[in-house]
């Protein structure tokens, strides 16, 4: 939330998706404090220390604080700077064009934060072990399961004196062989169960399991079952990944327990350890074999390989605040970060440390998409970053057509352009319509004129992607000659140039004064349908409710 005493920055509450208060009474300020995981105080520094004394409980579970100074000037991380502090900070700074003050050792000495580390869990790091790091002593990994360790991890480990010895490992007994443990996702937990067992019986099985074995519970990668559990509430409840096998795959797999109780049940002879060492891959090894309780069965395999997995993730027009939660919870959760060197750019002020970079020139998309699908077969998570939406002239196509292996792929829609570009000026694309890129590049040309006559035709507001270039100077002309033949030259055009970006331009012309030379790849041109029209100012294409007060028609 945003908590301000007098006026908080007009818009910024929209821009980070929070509620908005004013407090009155120190007593306001205090509950505010106490009763939310990110709070930004427009306040004299102060009064939020004070504030903060009273309410502050402990490292792991205090709030992301930022206090913004009255003169709009500094956002300053006043507490949870890496429970989302810096990041948040960053934001505000962005958004106001102020100053972020982050003043944790870490960012002072441009180190990674390792309780920061995106899909390693090093749960509470002291603060004199970060300080080695933050100094230069260096760090060293120790893997005594023999994992096959992904880029990203091993990313981790650098020279210097003295190293910091890092164990990766599931077992919590192995926290003596090193200075700190780290745990990622090793480990499978099979379960079997009666129709009526609950989620409760579950997971208190896989809790006892689990502590009776000394394995780490934050080590678990997903829960694997027969497939017709899959919709079963016991499994619905565990608020986990879960997977499904079918009675004739769990069959095949070997096992140490096999239950012909079991096969006549449910057609297989193993559910529980079937399914945990199928879901681990190959190489995978059983831990702990098949536990009963009464009416649940648990069995833990551990991976050889991690998981790795890739997100699309459209960023949207270019604006943060534009950002759907899920893309940020992508882009915050990878370990390596893939685009074209502005989309990153874009996104800056939410990248950590911890985070790899991986920023291509413009062009290059095979080569983008190779190095994202190639760093998540080795147990990465990536994150492919595009601008608007990735299935909109963007990457998503290119990486399903690339994919050699069976990946966790998610595509991550974003606003496209043609919308976000609509929206600044109404509604022109309210009604039917079609967008075109006209990039002869990868399309014939002949294709693009067919496909620009037939939407001109059929009367569909037409949105144009990759208008022109440098080099591609004469393809916007033609089709706007074609479109000529069935639109009025009085049809109203919007021009939008790097939309929801520094330096944004919104023309609304029409067919005969459009000027092509202030038109460039960073543009959407969107020609409007013959019943587009205008009201108040606003561009729109009706669907037929009936008139409006203060229609105009076509200009």
């Amino acid at each position: 939330m945003i908590i301000a005493l007098g006026a908080p920055p007009t818009g910024l509450a929209d821009k980070l998706g929070f509620r908005e208060h004013g407090f009155a009474t120190f007593a306001d300020l205090t509950a505010a404090l106490r009763d939310h995981n990110q709070v930004v105080v427009v306040a004299a520094y102060p009064i939020v220390v004070r504030a903060l004394a009273a309410t502050l409980a402990s490292k792991d579970t205090d709030p992301a604080v930022v206090a913004i100074d009255e003169g709009m000037r500094f956002a300053t991380v006043l507490a949870g700077a890496h429970h989302g502090g810096e990041q948040l900070a960053r934001l505000v700074a962005h958004h106001l064009g102020a100053t972020a003050v982050i003043t944790t050792a870490s960012s002072i000495y441009d180190t990674v934060a390792l309780d920061q580390t995106p899909r390693v869990h090093f749960g509470h790091v002291p603060a004199r072990l970060q300080a080695r790091v933050n100094h230069g002593d260096g760090l060293v990994l120790v893997n005594p399961t023999d994992l096959f360790l992904p880029d990203a991890i091993l990313a981790l480990a650098h020279e210097g004196n003295n190293p910091l010895k890092v164990i990766i490992s599931d077992r919590t007994r192995d926290e003596r062989l090193g200075d700190l443990r780290a745990t990622v996702p090793t480990l499978t937990v099979g379960v079997g169960c009666s129709s009526d067992a609950t989620a409760t019986e579950i997971n208190e099985l896989i809790a006892t399991t689990l502590q009776n074995a000394g394995l780490d519970p934050c080590a678990i990668d997903r829960v694997a079952t027969i497939d017709r559990r899959l919709n079963h509430p016991a499994f619905i409840g565990l608020h986990r990944e879960l997977i499904g096998f079918s009675a004739e795959e769990l069959d095949a797999v070997e096992t140490v327990h096999p239950s012909f109780v079991v096969y006549q049940s449910v057609g297989t002879h193993s559910v529980a350890e079937a399914a945990a060492l199928l879901a681990s891959g190959d190489g995978a090894s059983l831990v702990v074999e098949k536990v009963k309780a009464d009416r649940v069965t648990v069995a833990v395999a551990r991976r050889q390989r991690l998981r790795g997995s890739l997100s699309v993730v459209g960023l949207g027009p270019g604006s943060l605040d534009l950002l759907t939660p899920r893309a940020l919870g992508a882009l915050r959760s990878a370990q390596f970060l893939v685009g074209f060197s502005r989309y990153l750019e874009l996104i800056e002020p939410i990248v950590e440390r911890a985070q790899i970079l991986r920023p291509y020139p413009i062009g290059h998309e095979v080569e983008r998409v190779g190095e994202a699908i190639a760093l998540a077969s080795r147990g990465n998570h990536v994150a492919l970053v595009t601008s608007g939406d990735p299935a909109v002239y963007a990457m998503a196509q290119l990486v399903i057509e690339r994919l050699a292996e069976d990946l966790t792929l998610r595509i991550i829609p974003g606003v496209t352009a043609a919308y976000a570009a609509s929206s600044t000026a109404g509604a022109i694309v309210g009604h039917d319509h079609a967008m075109i890129s006209l990039s002869d590049l990868l399309t014939p040309w002949s294709a693009i004129e067919t496909r620009i006559e037939a939407a001109a035709k059929a009367d569909f507001v037409i949105a144009f992607y990759n208008p022109r270039s440098k080099q591609r100077t004469w393809q916007l002309e033609k089709a706007l000659a074609i479109i000529a033949q069935y639109r009025q030259q009085s049809t109203p055009v919007l021009v939008a140039t790097r939309v929801e970006r520094s330096g944004a331009t919104i023309t609304v012309t029409n067919l005969a004064e459009i000027d092509l030379e202030t038109i460039d790849m960073e543009t959407i041109v969107i020609i409007g349908a013959t019943t587009t029209a205008t009201n108040h100012g606003y561009l729109y294409t009706p669907r037929g409710y009936g008139p409006t007060p203060g229609h105009q028609g076509a200009p």
